[in-house]
């Protein structure tokens, strides 16, 4: 229900504010959206997806270079989350969190994934979709827009307008190069936090938050010629946020696969 539900939340959003007003029911179509997502969370996602992207190229849109940066944030999910269609929506929470200067935090929520590689790769996709959020919104969610990118009026209608003046300058410098770090600090977590004591996972979170502070103000350094920000934003508030909230969780419930080594198997002798 969580995955439709986000589904739907983004479906309800790129038709209420990334286009002119539909000529059908925005809020009729996403819950058709989360209904769909909830029972055939891969195929489903794919399908709300393309259809997301064909009505905003669409004559009634008109909104081709949006439907282009779309796109991009979709197109990697199955790569990055393969098999793992329930967690295609979550990266949408980043660009959310990042309104309210807490963007490092969905890390934390990346951490509660089962296991490492899907921890790393919805890290990295939360990163990719709040650096997007960032080009569609014109706002400074963590680092701001890398220079060269223009606002979306400039190139929200044309697909090549939107390659080379939004997405071009996003992938042809640095401007990337967090979700690197995302990726590394997501699947890094539950090891320092392991839901044994609360005392050493206190400590393993403190340890785990001022590293990631730590590199995001070295990101800051080398990305401060090419974006707008030379700081995080949020930097300290988020990575205390994440890593106190995956501190909650492994204390109210048992760990996911991959929070624990496995138990050594009791042998008899015969």
């Amino acid at each position: 229900l969580g995955a439709g539900a986000l589904a739907g939340g983004i479906v309800l959003g790129v038709l209420e504010s990334l286009g002119p007003d539909p000529s059908f029911s925005a809020l009729a179509v996403a819950g058709a959206a989360a209904l769909a997502v909830a029972l055939m969370p891969r195929i489903a996602w794919l399908v709300v997806a393309a259809g997301l992207c064909g009505w905003l190229v669409s004559p009634e849109a008109d909104r081709q270079g949006t439907a282009l940066v779309l796109a991009a944030a979709a197109a990697p999910m199955p790569l990055l989350l393969p098999r793992a269609g329930l967690l295609w929506s979550v990266p949408i929470l980043a660009p959310l969190l990042g309104t309210v200067a807490l963007a490092p935090a969905f890390l934390g929520l990346a951490a509660l994934a089962p296991t490492p590689w899907r921890r790393a790769g919805l890290g990295a996709a939360g990163f990719l979709w709040l650096a997007l959020g960032e080009l569609i919104t014109g706002k400074e969610l963590l680092f701001g827009v890398p220079d060269g990118a223009l606002p979306r009026v400039e190139w929200e209608g044309s697909i090549s307008a939107a390659a080379s003046d939004a997405l071009g300058p996003l992938l042809s410098g640095p401007a990337l190069a967090p979700a690197l770090v995302w990726a590394a600090f997501a699947a890094l977590l539950p090891l320092v936090v392991r839901g044994r004591w609360l005392t050493v996972d206190l400590l393993g979170a403190g340890l785990w938050a001022a590293g990631l502070l730590v590199a995001h103000a070295a990101l800051g350094d080398m990305l401060a010629a090419t974006t707008v920000l030379d700081q995080a934003r949020g930097a300290a508030a988020g990575a205390i946020a994440g890593g106190l909230m995956v501190v909650a969780v492994s204390q109210m419930a048992p760990p996911a696969e991959g929070w624990r080594p496995a138990r050594a198997e009791s042998v008899t002798t015969a």
